[in-house]
């Protein structure tokens, strides 16, 4: 794995003795050819925890996106030293509390000096550049690597579908049940974020950590990180926005060269009837000496299409809400793009209430 490991990328070894743990590990290449053991390992671990290792090394693909991946983090050390006021200048497009965050940047903490101090975000959206409907542009300083963001978001399109191509044959749906709900050209939210966590000027761990416990709004999430941070918890019950989770169920995700980090996200959950599960996690400072170093990792989304309900699809291996059971009708169905929007206000409510802010009306 030597040349993948991208040593520029790693400040520091990561420490020794941390409560860690290493996920399953399965191979690019051989879900593409359809190996079934791989596959039934895969549809195992999305109805458990929901994240593993997904070796690219071994398919042309998944080294296109390696080296994709790569080169966006090497654009994410230049780009965020951009002035603060430019940074601003590439807003979203919506107000963060009404609208996915799919593009723009977006900072969660000032220092007082009025530079970011926690985390900061630039997201590339997927459907500005494909789905042929609007004139999606970057600002000058990121216009540049439009050729690198589109080949990086196509290559992870293909990767995403090959991942739900899979899970439809393990929920018995019909081919295409997932996959034609995430095209390329589709409006769909997906994005190519960039996250930049600066290390804390007095080198102690944040009191809190930079993105708490949540799991992602999407299907599926391609994360590249090459530090320490991310951490999932042997904990399966859900997120509780109200407490702290008990630190001893939390544990440290090694980076691993050559390596994506694939997560489940709640989509999943709710179009298979949580026969699927959404993998919990958060991000803290980084461990040890790593933490005295900004830390950078490439996320890359598939949500599904703006338009989709948001409720769970009929196959005899999908449990389906009995009518008779709710005189009243239930939930109103949500469109996915009602749905994520729902989820970004609870996740914005959530990180205000830690970090003790007020809370929105």
């Amino acid at each position: 794995m030597a040349e993948y490991e991208t040593p520029e990328f790693y400040p520091v070894p990561f420490p020794d003795g941390l409560p860690t743990i290493e996920l399953q590990r399965l191979s690019l290449a051989r879900l593409m050819n359809d190996d079934v053991d791989q596959a039934r390992r895969l549809f195992e671990i999305c109805t458990r925890e929901g994240f593993f290792y997904l070796d690219l090394t071994d398919h042309p693909k998944g080294l296109k996106l390696l080296h994709g991946a790569h080169s966006v983090h090497r654009v994410g050390q230049e780009v965020f030293k951009v002035p603060m006021a430019e940074k601003y200048k590439f807003e979203p497009r919506a107000s963060y509390e009404t609208g996915l965050l799919d593009t723009g940047y977006k900072e969660l903490g000032l220092d007082s000096e009025g530079n970011c101090n926690k985390l900061e975000l630039l997201n590339i959206s997927q459907a500005g550049f494909f789905s042929g409907l609007e004139d999606y542009t970057l600002p000058s300083w990121l216009a540049p690597q439009e050729a690198l963001f589109r080949s990086t978001l196509q290559t992870a399109n293909v990767i995403h579908n090959v991942i739900l191509a899979i899970l439809e044959r393990g929920l018995a749906l019909p081919t295409g049940a997932f996959t034609s709900l995430h095209r390329l050209v589709d409006r769909s939210g997906d994005f190519l974020r960039i996250l930049h966590y600066p290390a804390p000027k007095d080198g102690k761990p944040h009191a809190h950590p930079p993105t708490p416990a949540h799991r992602d709004a999407v299907s599926v999430a391609l994360l590249f990180c090459w530090q320490g941070g991310l951490q999932i918890t042997d904990s399966t019950a859900p997120v509780d926005h109200t407490v702290e989770e008990p630190e001893d169920t939390w544990f440290f995700v090694p980076p691993l060269p050559g390596h994506v980090i694939v997560n489940l996200g709640l989509v999943m959950e709710v179009l298979s009837g949580n026969v699927l599960r959404a993998g919990k996690h958060r991000v803290v400072t980084p461990p040890g000496p790593q933490g005295l170093h900004d830390r950078l990792s490439v996320l890359i989304s598939a949500r599904p299409e703006e338009n989709t309900p948001m409720r769970a699809l009929t196959s005899p291996k999908i449990p389906q809400k009995n009518p008779e059971d709710d005189p009243s009708g239930g939930e109103e169905v949500l469109s996915a793009k009602e749905w994520g929007i729902q989820q970004v206000l609870k996740t914005v409510h959530n990180i205000r209430r830690q970090n003790n802010e007020p809370l929105s009306q």
